[in-house]
This record gives structure tokens, sequence and C-alpha cells, in this order.
């Protein structure tokens, strides 16, 4: 089929929801059919959907006493929890939509973003000060507020209504807020292959709310009647996973491609027991894939693909052997229901294997860019891609792919400096921008650090110091600290090195090839400096080493600084754990990176009591 256009019936055809029209309307319709079902589990607590539908009744009458009312964004700050989860249900009964936000995030960009929000109130339990009133999250006692019966007055709400609004890094430096509808959760959730309603899917809830694939492990399990499995740390979900299993009787798993493949690489066994498997986020790796296949082939691996844009996800492909050859990419698969594929050369409809942008339309597609209707106008627009050349509105994703001769498709590379880091989408301007803003910082600029699939797995940032009066030059680790007091965590790059000037072409532009490649080598190179001192920093350097994929760890290097992610910090945590039989978290490891401040940790942990 290759150079005829793509068949119409290769995008499905529109059809109506059967259970209802907004997110709340499908977890209503699980709560009339399995009340005392178990909704969420947290630690030690088990809230049924009954209970987890009276605190949000209950809830959205305390905020509709605090003035929210239809149409609002109400900024969300809390950790996660079963109150989290009746809060945002609460705002959507109000017929609001809800921005949630990361209480670990810089208080200067939480405030930036929570002034933009119209909400009247900020719902959070953090102390201020805050530049709203603060509407406090009241005690979830969830068996009472079921005897209150307490409720708001009923709002109408419908598909097209705003549900969410999702900040993701801009090319400005100001973060853009996507403002989502109900139906584009309605057309993934309404008839879910992936968690089928009815079928009990027991599944971790560990990406943060502030991603729109929040929804993946939430709302997919709670609009179907499964239970939600709240964990603390996202990054602790592919080091836990056996034990959830094993203990929490875990069947269903979402985990973003970063994360897959660290599970895959680390503990492939653990996966034994689940009943499916989903990643999406970045660039699925064949060779990872090939090996879960080889290990599990009993076991569907689900690979999706879609921008917040376009609400969570648009295609879906159960993975199969023949997808992972090296060179072909596995495919990112078919548009999902009520969700429309296209891929052009400007208006032009691409021929079959022919590259070009890929364009999405259909339920799914946001009503657009917060306050920026410029934007929103750019990025969604009209084109005749439609049946018999019909014009759509659809989003032009920046992203290249093609389709295959089987009706499949493949994702080919980005058109911009836009990449996918962990799941995240990153403008790396932003990044620049915000290090440009830091006092003795001249030039800088930002290039990805791509794995051997060609996923971005970390930034490297270079830097020209400038002079401040008679401070000394702006060292490395200080520029660290800047950037993690600005941005939130994702958007710090793993690597920071200073130069005396940045290369540049003879159009006075950057050189970012020679810059990727010097990234490349220091990431490689090690790194000068005191030896381990002692069995255990020895030990340790030796962990830093296999796991970087570096020559030689002098005892104060950061992990960070040699090339250490999220990613690999949650590896190292679990090679501690195997090597010395101490449990660190995260947070131990970012406060305490090098060998030298690590040891006394693991020390002290090994020492006997009294």
């Amino acid at each position: 089929m290759a150079g005829l256009a793509p068949p119409p019936e290769w995008n499905p055809a529109p059809h109506a929801p059967r259970r209802g029209r907004t997110v709340h309307d499908l977890f209503d319709w699980c709560v009339t059919r399995w009340p005392r079902a178990v909704a969420v589990r947290h630690g030690e607590r088990r809230v049924t959907y009954a209970e987890l539908a009276a605190a949000s009744h209950a809830y959205a009458a305390g905020l509709e006493d605090a003035g929210v009312g239809p149409g609002q964004v109400v900024p969300v700050l809390l950790p996660r929890s079963p109150e989290l989860l009746a809060v945002l249900l609460a705002v959507l009964r109000r017929g609001a939509a809800y921005a949630a936000l990361d209480p670990r995030w810089p208080r200067e960009r939480l405030a930036a973003l929570i002034g933009r929000l119209d909400g009247p109130v900020l719902v959070t339990g953090e102390s201020g000060p805050w530049a709203k009133p603060v509407w406090t999250v009241p005690p979830a006692a969830f068996d009472a507020l079921l005897a209150e019966g307490r409720r708001a007055t009923p709002v109408v709400v419908g598909g097209d209504d705003p549900s969410a609004v999702f900040f993701t890094s801009g090319s400005t430096g100001t973060p853009k807020g996507v403002l989502t509808a109900h139906r584009g959760n309605v057309r993934l959730f309404d008839d879910w292959a992936f968690a089928p309603v009815g079928g009990g899917a027991v599944m971790p809830q560990a990406l943060a709310a502030t991603w729109d694939a929040f929804g993946l492990d939430s709302w997919s399990v709670l609009l179907g009647g499964g239970t939600a499995v709240v964990l603390d740390d996202t990054l602790e979900l592919a080091r836990r996973l056996r034990e959830l299993v094993a203990e929490e009787g875990v069947d269903t798993v979402f985990l973003p491609t970063a994360v897959f493949h660290m599970a895959v690489d680390t503990d492939l066994d653990a996966f034994r027991g689940l009943r499916v498997v989903g990643t999406g986020g970045e660039r699925l790796s064949p060779g990872h894939a090939r090996r879960f296949l080889r290990a599990h082939p009993d076991i569907p691996l689900h690979n999706m693909y879609g921008p917040v844009e376009s609400t969570i996800a648009a295609t879906g492909h159960v993975v199969r052997p023949v997808d992972c050859v090296e060179g072909t990419g596995v495919p990112i698969g078919r548009p999902f229901p009520n969700t429309g594929v296209h891929v052009v050369d400007g208006e032009r409809l691409c021929a079959v294997g022919e590259s070009g942008e890929i364009c999405l339309s259909g339920a799914g597609l946001a009503l657009g860019y917060l306050d920026e209707p410029e934007l929103t106008a750019r990025k969604f627009t009209d084109l005749p891609v439609g049946p018999g050349g019909a014009r759509l509105r659809v989003y032009r994703t920046g992203d290249l792919g093609h389709w295959s001769d089987e009706g499949l498709v493949y994702f080919d590379g980005r058109v911009d400096r836009q990449v996918k880091l962990r799941g995240f989408r990153v403008e790396l301007d932003d990044v620049e921008r915000n290090a440009r803003e830091v006092a003795g910082v001249g030039s800088c600029a930002v290039v990805p650090l791509t794995g051997p699939d060609g996923g971005c797995e970390d930034l490297s940032l270079f830097y020209v110091p400038i002079g401040e009066g008679t401070a000394p030059p702006l060292e490395e680790a200080g520029l660290r600290a800047a950037l993690a007091g600005r941005l939130p965590g994702y958007l710090v790059p793993g690597q920071i090195h200073r130069l005396d000037m940045l290369p540049v072409l003879e159009d006075r532009k950057v050189d970012v090839r020679a810059l990727a490649a010097l990234a490349v080598r220091l990431r490689g190179r090690g790194a000068d400096g005191e030896a381990p001192v002692g069995p255990t920093e020895q030990a340790l350097a030796e962990l830093f080493g296999e796991i970087l994929g570096v020559a030689s760890v002098p005892r104060d290097a950061s992990f960070f600084s040699l090339g250490g992610t999220s990613l690999t910090a949650a590896q190292l945590a679990g090679r501690l754990q195997d090597r010395f039989g101490t449990r660190l978290r995260l947070a131990e490891i970012f406060d305490a990176p090098s060998v030298r401040a690590l040891a006394p940790l693991l020390e002290a942990a090994a020492a006997p009591a009294g």
C-alpha cells in the first residue's frame, strides 16, 4: 500500500459514550454498581467507592461555600492521597477544572502559577503565605462523611466543559497551561481495553497529578470499578513492583517509558504475576521490549503515545516480537476511540510510509491554552484531512511519524527543540532562560543526552560564568542549587559544565553538535579528586561507576554531576539495599550525593543499636 493515501477507516468512526459524558458521570456509574468495593488503598487505609463518592460530595459542598463554581480553574496543592482524589472529583462536580500542583516545586514557581488561575481559593494544607484564600481539606473520616451525606447544589456539566489544566514547559520560559475537557477522558475510559470496566484491575497510582498521564493510573481505575493503590513516589514503583504484586495483589501497571526500561534492566522477573503492562511518554526501546516479551510472553505490553493537547493518549499498540527489530522502532499504534491521526506535509496528507508531522483530531483535543488565544490558534488549526477532504480541527504535535502498510503509526522524531525526558515534555529554551537568569551566568546552552535507543535520558547544561564584582566565578554546584530553587526537579539538568566560551559556528550560532559530543565525552570520563577512603567508600565508588559507566569516582564528586539522574538514583537505592541491607530514601541520596556523604549514612544504619 506504500505510496497510497491511508484509507479513512484507519481512523475509527466517532460514537457517543455509553456510560456518561463527564469524569464524575463514569465514576458515579461505578459507585452505583460496586459501592462497597475498595476504590483506593493507601498504606493501611481502605476507601470504598461509596466512601470516596461521599467525601467528594462533602468537599464539593465546602467548595461551593468558598465560591467555587462552573468555568473556574481551582489550584490544588496536595500530596498523593485518597483526599486528593476526592478533592479532584469535588472540583469537577462544581463544574470547575482543577490544576494539580506539586508541593515539591519551588515556591516562586508555585506562586506564579497560582496567580494565573481564576479560582477563588487554593486547596492545600501547605503553610502560606499564598496570594489566594486557602480552603483546607477537612480530615477525611470517610465512614463519617458517608453517614453525613452532605451534598452541594447540583451543577450541569457536559463533555465539552473544562476538567483540568496541565502546565507544560514553555519555549518562552513561561509554562503553558493546557485546558482539557471531560470528553478527552471519557473517550478513553468509557470502554478501556487496558483496564476493562468491571474487570477489577488493581493498579499502583504512582504518577503525579501534575502530569496528564496521571489519568492512566487513577481515572482509568476509578472509572472502571478497579482499585488504585496509592504510592508516594513514582520512581519507587520499579523497585517495589515485585512486592506490590505479591503483597498488594497488583495485576495492572503503567510505567513511564524510562521507568519501564529501568525495571527491565534491574529486575525483569518482577513483572511476573501481572495481567497487563502499559508504557508510554517516550520512544520505547526495541531491545527492552524484546527482553520483556521473551521473559513474559503471556503479559500484553501496551505502548501508548499522545501529548497533553490530546488528553493522556492518542494511540496504542500491543507490542509483538516482530515490532522489536532494531532500527525500525516500536509502533505507537492505532488511534484510540473518537481519535484521529493524520500525517501531513503542510496541509497535504502523506502517503503510507511517507514521514510527516503527526496531527491529531477528535474528542481528545484540549480546549486550548489557558489565556493564550494566539498560541491556541497557531497549534490547534483546521486542516482538510477528514473524509472527502473535510476540514477538521487538529493539533499539530511537532512530532514526525508515518503510517505503515498495516495501519500502524510509527514515531520518527521531533521537528523542534522539544524533548521528552522521563515522561515530561521539556522545552530546552525554558531551561536555558532560567539558567541565564541566575546571577553569575552569561551565555549558556542545553543539549539532550540520548541513550542507545535514541531517547533523551538527561540534559547537559553548558554555561560561561560572568564576573559579579569581586565575587568568584559561579561554580557548577552553585548553579545547580540555584536552578533547583527555580525549577521542578525534572527540569534541572543532570550534568552542568562550566566553559570559558561556548563553541559557535560561522553564522555565530552555538554549535550544538559540538556541545553534544562534548557532553558525551564528559559523561564517561569520570572526574578528578581525592580517592575514596575505607571499604564503605570504596564499595560506594564501585557502585557509582557501575551504574553511571564512569572510570573514576572521587569521594567528593556528586552522583548527579557524574551523570546520575532521578532514575539512576532509584537504581542506586536498590543496589545499596542489595549490597548493604539498608534501604535509603531517594531524598537521602539527593541530600548526600557523594561517596563521602553517603558512607556515614550506610555505616550508621549498619551499626548495632545501643
